[in-house]
């Protein structure tokens, strides 16, 4: 159970942690509403957990004893203070040095650092905080925190976005806070293989964009993430951009990196 537990809460670390780093364009319209990037430099936001997922499950893997310390496909080094399995707190540090493409395609240098008591016993937290941490060219400051609150048949977990700050090399910026929760819908039983475990998402978030756009970003049914998908497959949402409201649709089900936005009765798919 330590293990499941253990890597459902970094796995949530992983869903606050991707977006600031390339939201392309691609609609279904010749004319592209500006209020189109605005939509999706906002959806980063709720993204930049996605990339975390697997750096956090990653470090479960190895602080847990059950990840092998051979080569793998993914970059960057890892290491655990301190390495009795039995002592904690701990804390797990990811190194991307000066820069490695890692196994979800993303070029990725700096530190991602967590902490973390038994993090198994519900009430307790993990801590992620980067340093100087870059993906894609985007550089990331802030800290999450994941708090446990799991039941007997049930992971719950809660997920706080604390002052998340992001700019790329574009000249985008967004400054990000949020409030989630993620309810396991599979794979709870199976608690010694992360791969089949699937999430319900629900909460809300703010932000505030490059030139000062205010965001607010409500869940209207659940996002699905899937621990076997680098991206939310499925669910809605709401963005409300200065008083305008954009609909969210992460589509059927299918792992891709798409989402369809309605903006005054039009359709645009945007790249993420």
């Amino acid at each position: 159970m330590q293990k499941q537990v253990f890597s459902a809460l970094l796995l949530t670390a992983g869903f606050i942690l991707t977006t600031v780093t390339a939201c392309k364009k691609d609609n279904d319209n010749t004319v592209t509403d500006p209020n189109v990037e605005l939509a999706a430099q906002a959806l980063r936001g709720q993204q930049l957990v996605t990339s975390s997922f697997g750096i956090a499950l990653r470090g479960a893997d190895e602080a847990d004893g059950f990840a092998s310390q051979g080569a793998d496909d993914r970059c960057g080094t890892l290491t655990i203070t301190p390495l009795d399995p039995n002592a904690f707190p701990k804390v797990v540090t990811v190194d991307f040095g000066t820069g490695c493409t890692d196994n979800d395609g993303k070029f990725k240098s700096g530190k991602v650092i967590l902490s973390f008591g038994k993090i198994w016993e519900p009430g307790s937290e993990v801590s992620v905080e980067y340093d100087n941490y870059t993906e894609d060219g985007a550089q990331l400051s802030g800290k999450i925190v994941l708090q446990n609150q799991s039941t007997q048949s049930a992971g719950v977990f809660t997920i706080l976005a604390q002052n998340i700050q992001a700019a790329d090399a574009n000249g985008y910026t967004l400054g990000y806070n949020a409030t989630e929760t993620f309810t396991q819908t599979a794979g709870f039983a199976t608690w010694w293989d992360h791969n089949d475990d699937v999430y319900d998402i629900s909460g809300s978030a703010n932000a505030v964009l490059t030139n000062g756009e205010t965001v607010d970003w409500t869940i209207q049914t659940p996002l699905v993430k899937a621990a076997n998908c680098f991206w939310v497959s499925a669910g809605t949402g709401l963005l409300n951009i200065n008083g305008l409201a954009v609909g969210v649709d992460y589509g059927d089900g299918t792992c891709d990196n798409k989402a369809t936005l309605t903006i005054n009765g039009q359709t645009y798919v945007v790249t993420l």
